[in-house]
């Protein structure tokens, strides 16, 4: 009868103990932002703010390098600044709620220990699914694969909320990061279709081919650290509130939820990355704005402003990619050979004034207009239909070549194609005026097309143009008397005008409509 009751107990303390061994440890004391990690990269040359949360008026230390800093949780947070750092490593960053330095105490308490920490140089890449588009889903991954191992000082942070329901609610502490280390292929044998997995370390092809340029660029000395945060949704959700309702063209946006997610982005994706330093930004969004190119005038500076004030600096660069020629994104047919003439004519149509249009005009004036700017255009670069144009190096490599003019002080470096600078009316001609012409203008195929003239302003024909030492002489004789020329306006324009130095010409419009 013993044997029973003897189980039975046995059983009971079993319970108990799987119930104690259930329970979760108990959190940390210390906690800091994602963003700090193993295998980070700092910012070089600028204080470094390393900050978390903690117990109420606890001691924290904080040693990186020779430094060492001291500081008190309050209101459950605490922060300190390491002095600047030259470029290098790696080093550990020990984070401790005990002194160091008391040798007598052998009870470290709690320590937060983050390795293979460099300093060198910091981006954050933003934007939509092309700025998320994986080296793998991009044309030359092949060569990236293969060449990937001569940039072991570049690393990659791909995080935050990217599915739009996860974005709502107020500014969020935490921004998940999936992963901070090396661009490394774990395997370089890939069959299709490739997938986002098997490119750990680098998520952006566009992140990827810039992080190498820059690399290039400083002979392989100075690590490149990219931040990745990315969503499908329009600029406003990337500005913060208070930006957002002080421009009176968008304060109609704030507190407006999906498709729009006013502020959603900013409060769930670079809230929780401040004030975590860098060097510039790179922003490559525009598709879901398409239509609203006059709003768009508006909110890309308002965006700018809400960064450079998140940062506490009026001069970070801002680097634009402007969005490439695209007419509708056709899923069953990727060429104009698969389509019937109905089709063709049908698209012909949503060509002419599309919607990419004015937010192209929009992106370019934030350029000539917003000091420390830059932008990359790729009006050439994109697929009539196809909205994920796979050539992301040669978009890469144009926004760097704006990163050495805007970031790095290339002052006399020719970074852009040919720059719309005026228009004069001559009776039945039409004279423009251009910088950055590099070597000289070129028509691109051997004739400049995409020119149009209007006498009203508001219908245009297409003209004929010619390349007159650094200006284009415009001309129709449907036009005898014009007032307002305009190039490349079209979903997927004829883009032929540009430099010797091989780079395009934006799309423009004079004089620019008010409305």
């Amino acid at each position: 009868m013993k044997t029973p009751m003897l189980l039975c107990t046995l059983c009971y303390l079993a319970m108990g103990l799987q119930t104690v061994r259930a329970e979760a440890p108990p959190p940390p004391k210390i906690m800091l932002p994602s963003i700090f990690s193993e295998n980070m990269v700092l910012q070089r040359d600028v204080p470094i703010p390393v900050w978390g949360w903690g117990p109420e008026g606890e001691e924290i230390f904080v040693l990186l390098g020779a430094e060492t800093r001291k500081t008190v949780v309050k209101d459950g947070r605490w922060q300190v600044t390491l002095p600047p750092m030259k470029a290098g490593g790696p080093y550990t960053l020990l984070i401790m709620n005990k002194d160091p330095k008391d040798h007598v105490n052998t009870d470290m308490g709690d320590t937060v220990m983050f390795t293979q920490v460099l300093v060198g140089e910091v981006w954050l890449v933003c934007g939509q699914s092309n700025m998320l588009m994986p080296v793998s889903d991009a044309a030359e991954w092949e060569q990236a694969v293969a060449e990937c191992k001569n940039y072991p000082n570049i690393r990659v942070a791909m995080g935050g909320h990217r599915i739009n329901h996860n974005l709502m609610g107020e500014k969020r502490k935490f921004l998940p990061m999936g992963y901070w280390g090396p661009i490394k292929w774990e395997n370089t044998t890939y069959t299709v279709p490739r997938t986002r997995t098997e490119t750990p370390g680098c998520s952006s092809a566009l992140s990827y081919y810039f992080a190498r340029e820059l690399s290039r660029y400083l002979h392989g000395a100075v690590p490149i650290g990219m931040v990745e945060v990315g969503a499908i949704l329009s600029v406003e959700s990337w500005v913060d509130e208070e930006t957002l309702g002080a421009v009176p063209e968008l304060a109609y946006l704030k507190g407006k939820g999906y498709p729009h997610a006013s502020s959603a982005c900013y409060n769930a994706n670079i809230a929780p990355l401040l004030p975590f330093p860098v060097r510039g930004f790179i922003y490559y969004q525009g598709e879901m704005n398409g239509g609203r190119g006059l709003e768009y005038r508006a909110s890309l500076p308002a965006l700018i402003r809400s960064w450079r004030k998140a940062w506490g600096d009026a001069t970070l660069p801002f680097l634009i990619v402007q969005l490439p020629g695209f007419v509708t994104h056709e899923q069953k047919a990727a060429t104009q050979w698969d389509m019937d003439k109905a089709i063709l004519d049908q698209y012909k149509q949503a060509n002419v004034e599309h919607g990419f249009c004015g937010v192209r005009e929009a992106q370019f004036l934030t350029w000539r207009t917003v000091p420390k700017t830059g932008l990359a255009v790729t009006l050439d670069l994109g697929e009539p239909f196809d909205i994920h144009p796979k050539r992301k190096r040669e978009v890469a490599e144009r926004v760097f070549l704006q990163a050495r003019q805007v970031a790095y002080g290339e002052a006399n470096l020719v970074a852009s194609g040919p720059v719309f600078e005026g228009c004069r009316f001559n009776g039945a001609e039409a004279i423009l005026t251009f910088s950055s012409v590099g070597a000289g203008l070129v028509a691109q195929g051997g004739a400049l097309k995409g020119f149009e003239l209007s006498a009203d302003g508001k219908t245009f024909v297409p003209a004929t143009a010619t390349i007159a030492d650094a200006t284009v002489v415009v001309r129709s004789t449907a036009v005898p008397t014009p007032t307002a020329v305009r190039y490349a306006w079209a979903g997927f324009p004829e883009a032929t005008l540009f430099n010797k130095d091989g780079l395009p010409a934006s799309p423009f419009r004079f004089p620019v409509p008010e409305k």
